[in-house]
């Protein structure tokens, strides 16, 4: 008799190999790339090299497990257009089908030798039917498209904040490289802290606690930007980003605070959780314009990734050097400026609420356990945010070492110092906040320490109380309340002469040793005082040492 896996009942060592080893049932076996774009020369592509990469024969687990599939409505690609020769002037165009992108392709790959172009393909979201034309026409590398999609490592178990990462040796940032950052978002109601996830992405939204129940919540979105590039005939580059869409809907129904209740109930209208950036998004990292060219100028849209860097690429590509533009990782300047503005609003945010535990900690000892949970959480986020960066760095062959101070080189395009500080900030960050618990700790135990005190002074004033009774039970069994002694016979006023005398002795030897010795068990002044000198010459309990060739002293 056999189970499932075909290993028979009662041996271990057989079932527990066919644990490890399950044959997938066939309604799992799909085509190896399937999952990442449709059928055609590319997912031929991915096929072959997936024996070297297995992570490409399968999806994401926590995109599968929450059902976000890279359907072609989740998607929106973008085109930025401009001469290969002179400064850059982008021409936007938005595809609004498949078609429209495979005819795009179609008529400029005959025309790119005699017209080189400068082009920006960003593709917001993921669809396979766009992954399947733009990787079909270029045909990079699967895991640029398959980095962008994962939010764990492909696995049988759930890691959210984990990411496979290449060898170090095998990276090359001026062809492709791959940017985690986070994203402060504003929601207009109070949410419950608990986990989240974007709809569209699947990637963890963290909620962050506000100080008041009935304030807003500040939502910490995980986000997700790639860059790629190629160069061509006659001075021309391709360049293909993909980013990550803003948060329209949670794929959990969020609870909101109730003032009235004072309780979290569902929220009835999702379509009622509306969210901006934090304090109306981050500080630009351009040089101020001139007075009279700043109101002529257009606002910056703080909207998304996509439309951040359409505005940027459009107004602002004149800010960097025409000699530059000749190379594509020009193109990716914006891009690291950008998740270093997150970056930097992160860590101004997370600096702000450390401050504000501080305060805590020193005020409101009822909150303790809340106040912990917030301090563990900064922690384990700024760790995971450091690790982030980590990757960041060594993506962008940065050397891991903190910024170096050079009077000299004040560039604004200088991203090499912006994430090393971005690093040792949080790196600070962690530090203090692990302090800050091992601080709470040491208050936490004080108070407790005071708690068992106070415990104990209630446990001495009932051992005093029965002090009381203790001598009379004493002089009563001493006396056996018999024969004259009695009551109602002559002698037993004896008693009563013998039980207050023991009960006021008993009472004088307690009050001396309770003055004698203090909560350090050291002797007080008013036992000096009955001692006289005599308690005042110390003792010496060493025994005296002989003299030895070793010591003469």
């Amino acid at each position: 008799m056999k189970n499932s896996n075909g290993a028979a009942k009662g041996e271990k060592g057989s079932a527990k190999a066919s644990a490890i080893f399950v044959t997938p049932s066939p309604e799992e076996e799909q085509p190896i790339g399937s999952w990442l774009c449709n059928e055609g020369p590319y997912r031929d592509y991915i096929e072959a090299l997936s024996s070297s990469n297995p992570s490409l024969k399968k999806q994401d687990p926590n995109n599968k497990k929450n059902n976000c599939p890279l359907s072609n409505n989740n998607a929106l690609v973008v085109l930025l257009d401009a001469p290969a020769n002179g400064a850059p002037t982008f021409t936007k165009t938005e595809f609004r089908n498949s078609k429209e992108l495979r005819d795009h392709f179609a008529s400029t790959s005959t025309s790119t030798s005699t017209n080189p172009r400068h082009r920006i393909y960003m593709m917001e979201g993921l669809a396979k039917e766009y992954i399947s034309i733009i990787g079909g026409h270029f045909f990079m590398d699967p895991s640029f498209f398959q980095h962008q999609e994962r939010t764990c490592v492909w696995s049988n178990e759930f890691t959210p904040t984990s990411d496979m990462l290449p060898q170090p040796s095998s990276l090359n940032p001026e062809r492709s490289f791959h940017l985690q950052y986070c994203e402060l978002r504003q929601f207009t109601k109070a949410i419950e802290n608990t986990f989240y996830f974007c709809k569209r992405t699947g990637r963890h939204v963290g909620m962050t606690p506000p100080r008041h129940k009935e304030d807003s919540t500040t939502g910490i979105l995980r986000r997700k930007v790639s860059w790629w590039c190629q160069t061509t005939r006659g001075g021309g580059w391709d360049v293909v980003i993909l980013c990550d869409p803003q948060l329209k809907e949670l794929q959990q129904v969020p609870r909101e605070y109730d003032p009235k209740t004072g309780e979290y109930c569902e929220i009835k209208n999702v379509n009622d959780l509306k969210n901006g950036p934090f304090q109306e998004g981050y500080v630009d990292f351009l040089p101020p314009p001139a007075h009279n060219v700043a109101a002529a100028q257009p606002s910056h849209p703080h909207e998304s990734m996509l439309r951040d860097l359409i505005y940027y690429f459009q107004n602002h590509s004149g800010q960097i050097s025409t000699n530059l533009w000749t190379e594509p990782t020009a193109s990716s300047l914006f891009v690291k400026k950008i998740v270093a503005a997150h970056y930097l609003q992160l860590i101004d945010y997370i600096k702000v609420m450390l401050p504000s535990l501080e305060l805590r900690l020193t005020t409101a000892w009822v909150e303790e356990q809340e106040q912990w949970k917030s301090l563990q959480t900064i922690s384990r986020r700024c760790g995971n945010y450091r690790d982030d960066v980590e990757d960041t760095l060594q993506g962008l062959d940065y050397p891991l070492e903190p910024p170096k101070p050079n009077t000299r080189d004040r560039n604004w395009q200088n991203c090499e110092k912006d994430f090393q500080y971005i690093y040792f900030r949080l790196k600070v960050l962690k530090e203090r906040a692990d302090t800050l618990m091992q601080a709470m700790t040491g208050l936490a135990s004080i108070a407790g320490n005071r708690q068992n005190l106070e415990e104990a002074k209630r446990v001495k004033r009932l051992n005093l109380l029965a002090l009381l009774f203790i001598p009379l039970a004493y002089t009563s069994s001493l006396f056996s309340m018999q024969d004259n002694f009695a009551p109602g016979n002559g002698k037993f006023w004896v008693y009563w002469v013998c039980a207050l005398s023991v009960v006021a002795m008993t009472l004088i030897i307690t009050w001396v040793l309770d003055s004698a010795l203090n909560d350090e068990a050291q002797w007080t002044v008013p036992f000096e005082r009955f001692l006289g000198s005599w308690a005042e010459k110390p003792i010496n309990l060493q025994p005296k040492r002989r003299k030895t060739g070793f010591y003469n002293n």
